[in-house]
């Protein structure tokens, strides 16, 4: 679908597209530049200090037998999701499932049905993607001494960040509540109200909800993207231990 985001102006921000994405729609307010190190280290506590000191101090002694058909399969499986994710996620943009169940809300001037839309969409790439990331963990360590130790990182990493990557995932949904008033035009629930607009029309190419429902669609394929990074650590990773160790 026509998104109209090409409109938007370029200010530049630093990040992945995810963020240059929120950067150009003006939904993040300008914060001043921390260490990476710094900001990590914030978020662990004593437990979690000593679940990755016990991570770091991980040594198995195998037998390994992770190959390279195992590394293929997971890569192949890897496609696989992200191909299945991606058609959900253009799926439910598609004209005709407007206002059913997987599908855009109807047209409405209020933004609750598309924040829960959002969320919904946001639910489904985590149910996708985290049982491919334990499985390439489990590879992992079935891989080499390395490989094991890695996983072990990993385990920590995603236990400790997921809460924080839940509350930076979760707060675009917010954010977009800005987005959607911003777009829509000034009197847009009185004309509905005197019966004197059609919500059809906004939903046409150049109308308002359109243009903001392909920003949306945006997000969520930078999203994605996003949250296939770990994976893709993990899958590089093995790569080189099974290439490694052959």
């Amino acid at each position: 679908m026509s998104n109209g985001v090409h409109s938007v102006s370029q200010t530049s921000f630093s990040g992945g597209r995810l963020v240059r994405l929120l950067g150009e729609l003006q939904l993040l307010n300008g914060a001043p530049e921390v260490d990476f190190a710094e900001r990590l280290a914030r978020l662990f506590d004593l437990s979690d200090t000593v679940a990755l000191d016990a991570a770091n101090g991980h040594r198995a002694s195998g037998p390994f037998l992770a190959g390279d058909k195992d590394r293929q399969r997971l890569s192949a499986d890897l496609a696989k999701t992200r191909d299945k994710l991606l058609a959900g996620l253009t799926r439910a943009f598609e004209p005709e499932q407007l206002g059913t169940r997987n599908g855009l809300p109807a047209p409405v001037a209020d933004y609750d049905p598309y924040q829960q839309f959002y969320v919904a969409r946001q639910r489904q790439l985590t149910a996708g993607l985290q049982p491919l990331r334990v499985r390439l963990r489990g590879a992992l360590s079935d891989a080499s001494a390395a490989g094991a130790q890695l996983a072990e990182l990993d385990t920590v990493f995603d236990a400790t960040l997921t809460a924080y990557a839940r509350r930076g995932f979760g707060a675009i949904p917010r954010l977009l509540a800005r987005r959607f008033e911003a777009l829509k035009p000034d009197g847009q629930q009185r004309l509905l109200e005197e019966n004197t607009d059609d919500p059809a029309t906004w939903m046409a190419p150049g109308g308002w909800l359109h243009r903001f429902t392909g920003e949306m669609q945006l997000l969520l394929l930078a999203e994605l993207e996003a949250r296939l990074e770990p994976l893709r650590g993990l899958l590089d990773a093995l790569y080189k231990e099974v290439r490694d160790r052959t």
